[in-house]
């Protein structure tokens, strides 16, 4: 074919793709978004200041441990999801599920996907397994959304979904999500879903192909979905969403490029446009970040203290979205190791939950709450 004739027929069979993506599922309705208000903190979790640290059990054998999320079922069974194996991007790795009631320890970690499994289901070939989210729905079902890599690492992944209706024990066959017009690839997931009103869910995702691109996958409670982009042709990605007033979003951006900060972005119209995304005074060493609205308003995010490296795993709060930061305070901190991909949470008690990998071997909890975040806030202060 003629070289001048290439062109054209690239962009056309790539319009032919994007209509045919836009085609399969019908959109997730999003007009008048309204989201859920995340829990605040309640006065029996405020009398003192409460701080404490423990360690979910993953398991013998696991070399590597990676990039947990937290959920909350409506009987109050708190769950968390994780991969883990030999390394990342790698043929044994699998998604694990813990879960803990009130008063009881973390039960020992089940391995709820496998590359074997999501083979089958799927009924293609997967290299790798990486990322899962958890989402819990209303009706008591979990929602597990999770990557699978067909070729090379991230750029090659793709994003898939199955259903728990009892507890997380038993779960539907995996479906792939149809996201993106470059034969699907590069699509994934990585931070705290957003509840809306009508009961539907706003997803943090991003893109790796040709670029990194932050979106939002809208899902929908009848089985709809669509896909919306934060920015394009720029170097953030795997956003963190913050509902402010409403009908005010924040977005915490990653950042890859040389800049090195913490990157941020606004929508007054509930997610559908987004201000250009512009650096703040935050540090980001091309590392995960999460954000939580705080029950002043304020938004707390943790993310690495460090152009560098991911030595420091620090909280800092900011009054007015982002534009500035009070001074961040370390939770952890030790030369040459790692800790990395915070996750945000709050339960129903009102207390903070913050789950991180912890050199990459374990993965940690922190449970706080906001008197205890404001007077250990305070202390760092000039």
């Amino acid at each position: 074919m003629p070289v001048l004739l290439r062109i054209p027929f690239a962009v056309l069979l790539w319009a032919l793709c994007w209509w045919a993506i836009r085609e399969k599922k019908p959109k997730a309705e999003t007009s008048g978004t309204r989201f859920v208000t995340e829990q605040p903190a309640s006065p029996e979790t405020e009398a003192k200041p409460l701080f404490s640290t423990e360690t979910i059990s993953t398991g013998p054998g696991l070399p590597m441990v990676h990039v947990a999320v937290l959920a909350q079922t409506s009987d109050g069974i708190l769950h968390a999801v994780w991969y883990g194996g030999t390394a990342e991007c790698h043929p044994d790795v699998k998604i694990y599920l813990s879960q803990k009631a009130t008063g009881r320890p973390w039960s020992a970690p089940v391995a709820i996907m496998t590359r074997e499994r999501a083979e089958k289901d799927l009924r293609r070939p997967v290299k790798a397994l990486g990322n899962a989210l958890l989402i819990a729905e209303t009706d008591g079902s979990l929602r597990l959304l999770f990557v699978t890599i067909a070729m090379g690492k991230w750029s090659g992944s793709q994003l898939n979904a199955c259903v728990s209706r009892d507890g997380g024990f038993t779960w539907s066959c995996a479906e792939r999500l149809t996201l993106s017009p470059f034969f699907n690839l590069s699509e994934l997931v990585r931070n705290r879903p957003v509840r809306i009103s009508d009961g539907s869910w706003c997803v943090p995702i991003y893109q790796e192909f040709l670029g990194k691109f932050p979106e939002l996958l809208w899902l929908g409670t009848d089985g709809a979905y669509r896909k919306s982009r934060i920015a394009g042709g720029c170097t953030t990605f795997q956003p963190s969403i913050v509902p402010e007033t409403p009908p005010r979003v924040l977005a915490l951006l990653r950042d890859y490029s040389d800049d090195r900060k913490v990157y941020r972005s606004f929508s007054v119209d509930g997610g559908e446009e987004w201000s250009r995304p512009v650096p703040t005074s935050l540090p980001n060493p091309d590392a995960g970040i999460s954000g939580l609205l705080l029950s002043d308003t304020n938004t707390l995010v943790a993310f690495n203290d460090s152009p560098k490296n991911r030595a420091d795993l620090s909280l800092s709060i900011t009054p007015d979205g982002g534009a500035t930061w009070s001074r961040p305070f370390a939770l952890e901190r030790e030369e040459g190791a790692s800790f990395s991909y915070p996750f945000l949470f709050r339960t129903r008690d009102g207390l903070i939950r913050l789950t991180y990998t912890w050199k990459g071997r374990e993965i940690r909890l922190i449970t706080f709450n906001e008197n205890w975040l404001n007077n250990r806030a305070k202390q760092d202060q000039p």
